[in-house]
């Protein structure tokens, strides 16, 4: 299931937010090394912020398969105070363009699960729920970084993402892409993964019941 949290939401998620603060050390700072943090987890200064996360789990929510987080540009922003090398010469502070950052996917636990051929599937969603959620929410255009790898990835995927900046400034290549958050885009994508409908779902309660009845 694909859904969407509030940052003021995770503590009646405390399990799946673990997983995904979890999720994001071992992508950005194991695999990437985008980030220096200590201890398991990758939490920064913007989760503090309210953010929206997107999220994808099995139908029960207890296990975090991807994840990525959405803020307005109109604020302080990963973008802005960490990957400004990869910005042209522009402004794009707006509250109708959102940044994506820390988009990541859990191929070890997608393996476990049998779910490997589903890999770009489960990408193609992740980018069909920040559309859903951008529409209601009024985002008109979504930004984000990547490396050439994932560049590839988004390409093959035919998630189509202008590249507006590049920089070398970091551990590996960085590129600013700028994606369009329109109905026209969010049906050509829904048609990739043969989506007649919406996608995104209420959070699952059954996550939340749990974590309550533990406490």
């Amino acid at each position: 299931m694909y859904f969407i949290l509030r940052g003021d939401q995770l503590a009646q998620y405390s399990g799946l937010s673990d997983q995904m603060f979890k999720l994001r050390a071992k992508v950005f700072r194991d695999e990437l090394q985008w980030v220096d943090v200590e201890g398991e987890r990758e939490c920064d200064v913007y989760d503090g912020m309210n953010p929206i996360y997107v999220l994808h789990t099995d139908p029960l929510g207890l296990h975090l398969y991807a994840c990525g987080r959405l803020m307005p540009t109109a604020g302080p922003t990963l973008l802005a105070d960490v990957f400004g090398d990869t910005i042209p010469d522009a402004d794009f502070a707006s509250p109708f363009v959102w940044e994506i950052t820390r988009l990541c996917i859990d191929d070890e636990l997608i393996r476990a699960h049998g779910r490997d051929a589903e890999r770009l599937t489960i990408l193609r969603s992740l980018h069909v729920a920040a559309l859903e959620f951008g529409l209601e929410a009024g985002v008109e255009t979504y930004l984000a970084n990547f490396d050439d790898l994932r560049l590839r990835m988004w390409r093959r995927m035919h998630v189509h993402f202008d590249v507006i900046g590049t920089s070398d400034a970091f551990s590996t290549r960085v590129h600013l892409g700028v994606t369009e958050c329109s109905e026209e885009v969010l049906q050509a994508a829904r048609a990739r993964i043969g989506l007649a409908g919406p996608l995104l779902s209420g959070p699952p309660q059954l996550a939340r019941s749990a974590m309550l009845a533990a406490a």
